[in-house]
C-alpha cells in the first residue's frame, strides 16, 4: 500500500518518485517519503547566540520535527498542526518533549531529531502505525510492513507457526489475525507497540515515561476529561467538512455521541448494518438515540464486497484478512470521495474488557484474552509480562488495562484504521491520547470504569447530554439468552469452529 503512507530510511539507495505521489523531505541523513494523501508538517528550531570568547554566532540547539498525519491540542483546539509542529520543536529536552507529546490527540507517527536523539513513535493507539527493520547500518521504517518488503524487492519470510495461525479460521474470525508481540507475519520487521518510542541513533526501544499526577480529585478528572472531549470536538469540526459519527448501543459510542452534541449539524451519524444479530440490536438503539435527539442519521446497508475490491485490497497487505466488518471499508471506498474523519470508539480498557485477576499467570491470560495455548503466543505473553510488570508496578498500572493499551490497541485496533488507508477516510478515535486515559487509570479506581457500572462513562454522558443514559447500553439479544441457559463457555469453541469451518 503507497496511498497515505510514509517511509524513512538513513539508505540512500531507495527512491520514491513523484509520479509515484511522494514528496520527501531530508532530516540529517535520513529521508522521510510521503504519499500526497498523507499530511506531512516540519518545523525546525535553530537557536544561534554569540559565543563568550568572540563575536561570531554559532549554534546553541538545531531539532527538526516531522508529524506525519494530523495532531490536535485538546487545550487549544484551533491550533493547526504546524503551529503544534512549531512548539513542539522548541522542547529543550528529550523529557520535554515527551511531556508536550503525552497532551496530544491525534493520528500520527512523528520523527523528532536532535543533536543527540533521533526519536520515532506514534500517537497513543497506534492508528498511524508504525513498523521498522534495521538492516546493516541502513533502517527501513513505514507505516506498511508491506511496502518496506515492495520497496526492497523482497518476498515475505514467514516461519511455519505462524503460517499455521494464516490458514487458522478462528484466528482469523475470533482472533482476528492479531499477533501477540511485536512481530507480525514478516520474521524480519518488527512493530512499534504503543507506549513505546525508537531511538534510531542508539538503537534502543523504550517506554515511554507518565507525567500524570496519581493524586487527582475525582471531581478534577471529570471535569478534564468533559473539557478534552468538547475541545476534540471542536478541533475536529476545523480540520474537517466531513465527517462520519457511527452510533452503536455502546458505551464509547454514547460518551462521544454526547460531547459531539454541540456540532451535531456537523457530524454524520450512521450505523452500518451487516444484518447480523448484534448489529441489529445496534441499529434498534441508534435509531431510538437519533430520533431522540434529532440527528442527521442514517442507517447504511453494507452488501458483500465485489470481486474488484477484495483483488484490489488483497494486494496491499503481507496476509490480508477478510472479515464482516471489511465490507465497510469497502463501502466507504465506493461512497466517499473527500478527506473524511470516521470517529471511532477505543475506550475498553476504561470499561475493563480483561479480569485483572486473570494475568497473574501466562495460562490464565491466554485463556481470558480467548487465544489456544499456543508456543508461539505462551512466547509472546510472557516475553511482555517480563517486560511490562516492572514498568507497570513503578506507574500502578494495572496489568489488563497496559496489555489493552499496548497490545490489543497497537496490533489488533491498529490494523482497522491501517486498512482504511485505501479509502479518503481516517478512522480516529477521540479518547486515543495518553494523557486522559493515564488520568483515568490512575485516579479512578476500576470498579468506578468496568462495566457493569460504567460510573465514568455514564457520569459524563449525562452530564454532557442529559437523557443520553436512559436509552439502554448494549441490551441483550436473543442469543445473550441463550447462552444463559446453555454451558456455552465449554462449548465455545465447537459452536464458533461450526459456525466458521472447522480448520485448525
Amino acid at each position: 500500500m503507497k496511498k497515505k503512507q510514509y517511509f524513512i530510511t538513513n539508505d540512500p539507495s531507495i527512491e520514491f518518485t513523484s509520479e509515484e505521489g511522494f514528496s520527501n523531505l531530508v532530516i540529517d541523513d535520513y529521508t522521510v517519503f510521503y504519499h500526497k494523501d498523507l499530511v506531512c508538517t516540519h518545523s525546525r528550531n535553530i537557536v544561534t547566540q554569540k559565543s563568550i570568547l568572540s563575536e561570531v554566532e554559532v549554534q546553541k540547539q538545531n531539532c527538526t520535527i516531522a508529524i506525519l498525519g494530523f495532531a490536535i491540542d485538546p487545550y487549544r483546539p484551533e491550533a493547526t498542526n504546524q503551529e503544534i509542529a512549531d512548539t513542539l520543536v522548541k522542547c529543550q529536552s528529550k523529557t520535554d518533549f515527551f511531556k508536550s507529546l503525552e497532551v496530544l490527540t491525534g493520528k500520527y507517527a512523528i520523527f523528532y531529531v536532535s543533536k543527540e536523539y533521533k526519536i520515532l513513535m506514534t500517537d497513543f493507539f497506534s492508528e498511524r502505525q508504525l513498523y521498522y527493520w534495521k538492516r546493516t547500518d541502513y533502517y527501513y521504517i513505514s507505516s506498511s510492513d508491506k511496502l518496506i518488503l515492495d520497496t526492497l524487492q523482497l518476498t515475505p519470510e514467514i516461519s511455519p507457526e505462524k503460517k499455521v495461525l494464516i490458514n487458522a479460521t478462528l484466528f482469523l474470525n475470533i482472533n482476528e489475525h492479531w499477533l501477540l508481540s511485536e512481530e507480525d507475519w514478516d520474521d524480519r520487521i518488527k512493530k512499534l507497540i504503543p507506549n513505546h518510542y525508537l531511538d534510531v541513533q542508539k538503537n534502543e526501544i523504550e517506554r515511554l515515561p507518565i507525567f500524570v499526577s496519581n493524586q487527582l480529585d475525582e471531581k478534577e478528572v471529570l471535569a478534564t476529561f468533559k473539557t478534552y472531549l468538547q475541545n476534540v470536538m471542536e478541533a475536529i469540526t476545523l480540520r474537517y467538512t466531513s465527517i462520519y459519527f457511527p452510533i452503536t448501543a455502546g458505551y464509547d459510542s454514547r460518551l462521544l455521541l454526547a460531547a459531539s452534541i454541540q456540532w451535531k449539524d456537523k457530524m454524520k451519524y450512521y450505523i452500518f448494518n451487516s444484518g447480523k444479530t448484534y448489529v441489529l440490536r445496534d441499529v434498534k438503539i441508534a435509531k431510538k438515540i437519533a430520533k431522540k435527539f434529532t440527528l442527521d442519521f442514517e442507517e447504511i446497508k453494507v452488501s458483500e464486497m465485489s470481486p474488484g475490491f477484495k483483488k484490489e485490497f488483497a494486494s496491499h497487505f503481507i496476509v490480508p484478512r477478510f472479515l464482516s466488518k471489511t465490507r465497510n471499508i469497502a463501502w466507504f471506498k465506493e461512497h466517499v470521495n473527500t478527506p473524511t474523519v470516521n470517529i471511532s470508539g477505543g475506550g475498553g480498557n476504561l470499561k475493563g474488557v480483561y479480569d485483572e485477576a486473570k494475568f497473574s499467570t501466562i495460562e490464565d491470560l491466554i485463556k481470558e484474552i480467548e487465544y489456544d495455548n499456543l508456543p508461539i503466543h505462551k512466547k509472546a505473553i510472557e516475553k511482555w509480562l517480563v517486560e511490562a510488570k516492572p514498568y507497570a508496578k513503578r506507574y500502578n498500572i494495572p496489568l489488563n488495562d497496559l496489555f489493552f493499551q499496548e497490545l490489543r490497541m497497537g496490533k489488533w485496533a491498529s490494523k482497522m484504521y491501517h486498512e482504511a488507508d485505501i479509502t479518503p477516510v481516517d478512522y480516529y478515535s477521540p479518547l486515543n491520547c495518553r494523557q486522559i486515559m493515564y488520568m483515568a487509570f490512575l485516579n479512578i479506581p476500576a470498579t468506578r470504569r468496568h462495566k457493569p457500572d460504567s460510573f465514568l462513562f455514564k457520569t459524563l454522558t449525562e452530564d454532557m447530554l442529559p437523557g443520553a443514559t436512559k436509552i439502554p447500553f448494549n441490551p441483550k439479544t436473543w442469543r445473550d439468552y441463550v447462552k444463559s441457559v446453555i454451558p456455552y463457555q465449554h462449548i465455545k469453541k465447537q459452536v464458533r469452529l461450526l459456525r466458521y469451518g472447522n480448520k485448525l
